[in-house]
């Protein structure tokens, strides 16, 4: 009868998912990569940061400006047989001018420069963002499929206290067994009814976060179950020096950062041109009337040079250094924050293929005993709780067979979050 009600079990479980939509881990990460706000924020961050660029090397053009003044009123003065005369009149003006930068001695240049490693900051920071997201689906996708694991076990588990329970009755009524046979056995069956509806309410949970993050309705998702294939990937044998070394060559987030020292340089540098000023050449072609009309064309070239600024242009200077050390001691800081979390990651990872191999013995082994003990119940040869400490520890086997796979997975998801490009998982 227990085989019958796990066969039952199992068709049922396998007809949930029939009409849903099967969804890989990769298409889940390409529509959250699509929709998620998080992901669309990175991008518009690294569109404006495009668009600074544009504002930066808009200096290096032409300058083209139309000028119009008008005055109802303004007092002019005019020479009349050796005096001067002031009569009140309106007056306009009209000019064209063309201004262009001939020379600032690189300022421009470097703050281009500087826009320039904003620019690669913001698209390694929209790459760290995909690589943020793409962990998360990862640590939602393997957790749903793991509980999805620990509903078959408890529903199995519930198959089997259920069918002991039938049987102890049969058995009662004939006098082979006691109404405290019965009575312990329709505990262990509510105890599990009530551990059944609790993983099905936790999978219910990473349902809705997979929706929420892939932007499809919970009751179109269906996952790929290839738990027990990732949970046995492999890391390479690599020295740490060599797992660093791919950190700091391949990581989003320290690329970002060594873009921001390269910023910062660069605007200490246009900084320190502001000292030696801006040679411009400026041209117009204008119109005047008020009295009389007449044209006031010019061109020429105009060198400004500061002399007295307050202190400002050192103070700039200063902030500007000192933003360098901060950007510096920025990427040390999150180097060592990163390797620290790879580090541990990568000792995870390896522990963990020793912990599921002897939780998978350990469930081989505890899966004879329940049997064993089963069928010695039946004889009169073991006691109710017997069976069921075999049976809690079978299931408990199982459950943490598979919570050693998910830790597995959450491990390679972290390492491959860190290090997208460095190693093949």
């Amino acid at each position: 009868m227990m085989t019958l009600l796990r066969t039952v079990i199992l068709i049922f479980l396998a007809l949930q998912t029939l009409f849903a939509k099967t969804l890989s881990l990769q298409e889940a990460i390409d529509a959250t990569l699509i929709s998620h706000p998080d992901a669309k924020l990175a991008l518009y961050q690294l569109d404006s940061a495009r668009e600074s660029i544009g504002i930066a090397q808009a200096a290096t053009y032409p300058e083209l400006s139309l000028n119009a003044e008008y005055y109802p009123t303004k007092t002019l003065v005019s020479q009349n047989s050796g005096s001067f005369v002031t009569r009140d009149h309106f007056s306009t003006h009209v000019d064209v001018t063309l201004t262009y930068t001939l020379w600032d001695f690189g300022r421009t240049q470097k703050r281009i420069d500087a826009a320039q490693q904003d620019a690669e900051s913001a698209l390694a920071l929209n790459e760290n963002a995909k690589a943020l997201l793409g962990e998360r689906v990862w640590q939602a996708y393997y957790s749903l499929a793991y509980l999805q694991r620990v509903s078959t076990a408890n529903a199995l588990s519930l198959a089997f206290y259920q069918a002991l329970y039938d049987q102890s009755r049969q058995m009662k009524h004939v006098g082979l067994k006691t109404e405290a046979d019965s009575e312990r056995f329709y505990a262990s069956l509510l105890d599990a009814k009530d551990l059944l509806e609790t993983s099905r309410n936790e999978e219910r949970k990473f349902t809705h976060l997979l929706s929420m993050l892939t932007g499809f309705s919970e009751q179109d998702i269906s996952i790929e179950d290839d738990f027990t294939a990732l949970s046995h990937t492999t890391l390479p044998s690599f020295p740490d020096a060599q797992w660093r070394h791919m950190l700091k060559e391949h990581n989003a987030e320290l690329e970002a950062l060594g873009a921001k020292i390269k910023q910062s340089h660069a605007l200490y540098e246009s900084s320190k041109a502001e000292h030696y000023g801006t040679i411009l050449s400026a041209g117009s072609l204008g119109s005047d009337t008020s009295i009389s009309s007449y044209s006031s064309n010019q061109i020429g070239i105009k060198a400004s040079i500061p002399l007295v600024t307050g202190g400002r242009i050192s103070h700039q200077i200063e902030k500007d250094r000192v933003s360098i050390l901060m950007a510096e001691e920025a990427l040390r800081a999150r180097e060592l924050t990163l390797w620290q979390e790879l580090y541990e990651a990568i000792l995870d990872t390896k522990r963990l293929d020793a912990t599921i191999q002897a939780k998978q013995m350990a469930a081989l082994a505890l899966a004879k005993t329940v049997a064993i003990t089963k069928g010695r119940y039946k004889e009169g040869l073991a006691t109710y709780i017997e069976v069921l400490e075999a049976q809690r520890a079978y299931d408990n086997a199982l459950i943490a067979q598979s919570a050693a796979m998910l830790q597995k997975i959450a491990s390679l998801a972290h390492i491959k979050r860190l290090i997208p490009k460095g190693a093949s998982l």
